[in-house]
């Protein structure tokens, strides 16, 4: 994980979230101020959600701009790319939610199926003091229980609040999403698409004619309107994105290093192994042990 990433990283570090299901509530405000200026990053903790409750900012979320002030409600998906361009010096920013346990509570509301593509095109609500205060209220709730639980039946309660909680976040989606579909330039689609792309065929495509095939357009000029939006190179968000997912499984998942080679198309343990050691430093198993 890059340095970057390390204010959201603490929040939602797998050893802090191994006895609820990979789920976070804490209504205790999150450090956006140390993101500013940085470069954009992969979001690699399945779904996050927070909600700005004073200050104002700016952010990047897959070459969308989002102003966010005192009510703007953001739910960003797995493998978001973000970068905080601006952030005032009051901003409170409350993380809501945040892991792989919400991610498969969220896709398993049958709305959400609906929401998906629009969320994703829309991460941001912006919700009138109403909604916003009672949309804290349900929050508000739902933690204290989660937090509380105990007993031979907490597991089973726990999973009943995320449910509760990830159809709330639908239906605030759902009652307050915009009409109004937002217009990208040319290259902007083109980057956007790709950072979806890949989320979606990372396991099983991590070369750059692949994904300038999708767009149309040779491997050369694909490559220049990539660099040109995000500052790197379909290369280089192929590799940052590929390592994310192997370190998310191999703290993640019971999986052998052979297993993870295997689902991630490396044509043999040997390859994936070097591959890891050259872009971290280190080898999947020493990665493990850490």
């Amino acid at each position: 994980m890059k340095t970057n990433t390390q204010p959201l990283n603490r929040e939602i570090k797998r050893e802090a979230l191994n006895d609820h299901d990979y789920l976070m509530l804490d209504s205790t405000s999150t450090n956006f101020h140390l993101l500013k200026d940085e470069a954009p990053f992969i979001l690699d903790a399945g779904v996050v959600v927070f909600v700005c409750v004073a200050g104002e900012g700016k952010i990047f979320v897959d070459m969308q701009t989002i102003d966010i002030r005192r009510g703007s409600f953001v739910l960003l998906l797995p493998f978001s790319v973000i970068q905080v361009t601006e952030i005032s010096d009051d901003a409170q920013i409350t993380l809501i939610a945040t892991g792989m346990g919400f991610l498969e509570k969220l896709a398993m509301s049958q709305p959400v199926e609906n929401y998906v593509e629009k969320i994703r095109e829309m991460p941001c609500l912006q919700l009138s003091d109403k909604y916003l205060e009672e949309a804290k209220e349900v929050y508000y709730f739902v933690e204290r229980l989660y937090k509380e639980a105990s007993g031979p039946l907490s597991q089973e309660i726990r999973n009943t609040l995320m449910t509760l909680l990830s159809l709330e976040i639908v239906t605030l989606f759902a009652v307050n999403q915009p009409k109004v579909k937002i217009r990208l330039s040319r290259q902007e689609q083109v980057f956007r698409n790709f950072t979806i792309s890949l989320a979606e065929n990372v396991r099983e495509q991590r070369t750059v004619e692949f994904y300038a095939t999708e767009a149309c357009l040779t491997p050369k000029y694909f490559s220049s309107i990539i660099r040109k939006r995000s500052g790197k190179l379909p290369t280089e968000w192929i590799t940052e994105r590929t390592i994310l997912l192997i370190k998310f499984l191999l703290q993640n998942s019971d999986k052998s290093i052979q297993e993870i080679s295997n689902e991630l198309n490396f044509p043999n343990q040997s390859f994936f192994t070097r591959y890891f050691k050259k872009n971290t430093g280190i080898t999947p198993t020493a990665f493990r042990q850490y």
